[in-house]
């Protein structure tokens, strides 16, 4: 992976829900990163809470109505589509089937696409009891989802999921869950930003001069997990992988 040019303007799409919209991380967290890391980008976000990929990819949705808009005759360098937090692993046909509607909007007006993989709940979640699922079981699952529809639809992935799990089980003093156990609090929306940063411009965030509002040894730790959800051989379960192959078989 190789960084990018920074010698022109970027234009970045972000189409998700709530994971996105959380601490402004598209405005609040990408957009600054790349900036201090010396990038000149263009942030547009479509984002509404629960929504999911077949929803946006729905012309006669007002939200979806939005993607077309923002699409019409545009261009974009990347296109970050993040799907409804708990479908990808609960329901893995319709995370392909919406993924595959959007993907076939946004082909012709994106240079590339990229998935932005969530993370399980924390342990306390309620939704984890009904599945029966560990934080980390969810966390892995969503990836593989994650990773066949990027397969599929030719998008890399970026596990920002994995980073999270990375924090969350080492160094808990840092809490990067907001108090509802689902989405990421204010640290939790930096890790995103810089994850998916990191992974569209091939840039080490360890080097990156930017820690928000945040102590500086947290954002170092967070910076390292992101740098190995990123540059470091990504483990995906072969069995959680099989499985959700086999529901899409």
């Amino acid at each position: 992976m190789s960084k990018l040019e920074k010698n022109r303007e970027y234009s970045v799409l972000f189409i998700g829900n709530s994971y996105t919209y959380f601490g402004d991380m598209p405005t609040k967290t990408f957009e600054k990163a790349a900036k201090a890391a010396g990038y000149d980008v263009k942030v547009t976000s479509i984002t509404s809470g629960g929504y999911t990929l077949l929803e946006f990819a729905d012309s006669a949705d007002k939200h979806g109505a939005r993607v077309d808009e923002a699409l019409a005759g545009k261009k974009y360098d990347f296109v970050i589509m993040q799907e409804q937090s708990q479908r990808p692993a609960s329901d893995p046909i319709k995370f392909i089937e919406g993924l595959s509607a959007l993907h076939n909007k946004v082909k012709t007006a994106a240079d590339k696409e990229f998935l932005y993989s969530t993370w399980g709940r924390k342990a306390e979640s309620d939704d984890l009891t009904e599945a029966g699922w560990t934080s980390r079981y969810m966390t892995d699952r969503l990836a593989a989802s994650y990773t066949v529809g990027g397969e599929k639809i030719g998008a890399e992935v970026c596990y920002v999921g994995l980073a999270f799990a990375d924090i969350y089980e080492n160094y808990p003093e840092i809490n990067v869950y907001d108090p509802d156990c689902s989405h990421p609090s204010a640290i939790g929306s930096y890790l995103a930003g810089i994850t998916i940063f990191a992974k569209i411009f091939g840039f080490d965030p360890r080097a990156l001069d930017f820690d928000g509002s945040f102590d500086k040894k947290d954002t170092e730790i967070l910076k390292t997990a992101a740098y190995k959800a990123v540059f470091e051989e990504t483990v995906i379960s072969a069995e959680q992988k099989e499985d959700v192959l086999k529901i899409l078989a």
